[in-house]
């Protein structure tokens, strides 16, 4: 037996009403949800490759050291390189560096490089060798020298001019009474965040006369005192009278309330004394809370239409 179902206008106006306000709810909802991008760049390659981009040594006072570095040639053609020894210092709080002549932590004036120039074919690795003779007395501490690697000529008929200087960074520490004086500047987190993840960053000062390398862990507490999250502090060098910024993330996406985050770092030095510091945040993901709660609320006001309408669309 057949059951014939009859709908008025009405019926049919309010479900169109209804079903159009629940998808432009979701719509919405989605449109927060994938708002999120990640962007990716690109380092443009170039014709001298080398390694170790930095090295580390200690020696003593009057001791003889020998330091290597290797360059490569990535070009498609062969490249005059030239050699030389420069100091360096620190510039910024990012960890760059600035190439100096004889400056307050000079290792220069110490050292002979050999070869000073060659010519390097395609795809063809060098080995360089620097000799650093440390004097006797005097000059315990950091010092800071880089091999700088250099290609310039001409590029021939139709072709550019190449020129080019790439850099192998060594780091010395003389043996001696130095002084290893660092400390926490800053340790800072936005005060409000919607979503994770979750950026902090430590600023050191290095007021001593030697390069330290601090690193620890940052410990994240929920609103009621526990324990949620370890995250590391990788170790990085701080020049001698120079300063030194951090950053390192919680990758977590989705949190709420209030949190406390309290930074225990190493300093590095030779007795690797405990520096502390803390910050707190508020984590809260309004646009999601928002839209929620407006498609509840439409729910909720329209839940007698609704009824209505799947009484009618049942035959009842």
């Amino acid at each position: 037996m057949k059951r014939n179902l009859t709908y008025d206008g009405a019926d049919v106006r309010e479900l169109r009403t209804i079903t159009a306000l629940l998808t432009g709810a979701l719509i919405v909802a989605l449109t927060v949800l994938l708002s999120f991008s990640k962007t990716h760049g690109q380092m443009s390659g170039q014709s001298l490759e080398v390694s170790p981009p930095s090295q580390e040594l200690i020696a003593d006072p009057g001791e003889t050291v020998i330091v290597k570095a290797k360059v490569r040639n990535r070009a498609e053609t062969p490249l005059p390189i030239t050699v030389r020894i420069e100091d360096f210092v620190a510039t910024g709080e990012g960890g760059q560096v600035s190439l100096t002549e004889k400056g307050p932590w000079a290792v220069s004036t110490w050292t002979t490089v050999a070869p000073v120039g060659f010519t390097l074919k395609p795809g063809e690795v060098r080995e360089v060798e620097a000799t650093v003779a440390v004097p006797r007395s005097g000059v315990a501490g950091g010092r800071y020298g880089s091999f700088v690697f250099s290609v310039s000529g001409e590029g021939g008929p139709g072709k550019a001019a190449l020129s080019q200087e790439v850099a192998s960074l060594f780091l010395l520490r003389v043996s001696g009474p130095v002084e290893e004086k660092i400390s926490i500047q800053s340790f800072s987190i936005p005060a409000f965040l919607e979503f994770g993840p979750v950026p902090m960053t430590l600023s050191f000062t290095n007021t001593g006369n030697v390069h330290l390398k601090p690193q620890g862990v940052v410990t994240i507490s929920n609103m009621l005192g526990g324990k949620v999250a370890d995250v590391p502090i990788d170790g990085v060098n701080v020049f001698p009278q120079a300063k030194r910024t951090v950053t390192t993330n919680w990758n977590t996406t989705y949190l709420i309330g209030r949190y406390s985050a309290k930074a225990l770092v190493y300093t590095g030095s030779s007795s690797n004394e405990l520096m502390e510091a803390t910050a707190t945040f508020f984590v809260f993901p309004w646009r999601i809370v928002i839209v929620a709660a407006l498609v509840i609320a439409a729910l909720f006001i329209l839940r007698r239409r609704i009824r209505k309408a799947l009484k009618a669309l049942m035959g009842k």
